[in-house]
């Protein structure tokens, strides 16, 4: 999702970087993050650790496994499904309310971090640190050192704004992960159902 959202601005803020390369790859790579997602929410159904059910994939917050980061996920899937349909194979949009509606994907891309950090088993894992760190604080570079710098001079008061929000943004995200997922009971405060707490 990181590499899309990274390809994404690249596209937008430099057309002179070989269009269709970019683009192409953006394409694909983002319908190959849908195939992975669709086949995350297969294995995570058909594990019977958390038991979730079809409802709980469906429906965001319907699930008794900690509710409230897997609801996030259910939201971010629907938004990047959404926007599969409207941009691929072709756009039945104009260009301004497409690109208004394709930019909720940043909201998408954030719901799915933290659903990736609240409800994964492994947010302590070395690598998955790392992964993440990787993925946040590059798509934060690309966003503020080529989008921000890019359009900054048109609308400097916007785009200032923009930067600042996600810059507070990020260092939110990462006092609460620090706070949060990483702590030593997470399991039981991210709403893990008591009789799992513990089991193998």
């Amino acid at each position: 999702m990181s590499l899309v959202l990274v390809l994404g601005i690249l596209r937008a803020a430099m057309p002179r970087l070989n269009p269709a390369l970019i683009q192409g790859l953006h394409t694909n790579i983002a319908l190959l993050t849908v195939a992975f997602a669709g086949l995350h929410i297969v294995a995570s159904i058909v594990d019977p650790f958390a038991r979730l059910t079809p409802i709980d994939a469906l429906i965001p917050f319907a699930s008794n496994y900690r509710r409230t980061w897997l609801g996030l996920g259910v939201i971010s899937a629907y938004v990047y499904v959404v926007m599969l349909v409207i941009s691929w194979p072709r756009r039945p949009l104009g260009r301004g309310a497409w690109l208004w509606l394709h930019r909720t994907l940043y909201l998408a891309w954030g719901m799915a971090t933290l659903h990736s950090l609240g409800t994964g088993s492994d947010a302590r894992n070395q690598l998955f640190i790392l992964l993440d760190v990787a993925a946040v604080a590059g798509a934060l570079a690309v966003f503020l050192g080529i989008r921000v710098v890019e359009a900054w001079w048109k609308m400097p008061r916007l785009w200032s704004g923009l930067a600042a929000a996600a810059l507070l943004a990020t260092l939110a995200l990462v006092a609460w992960a620090v706070n949060g997922p990483m702590q030593p009971g997470w399991a039981r405060s991210s709403g893990t159902p008591p009789d799992l707490i513990g089991s193998p």
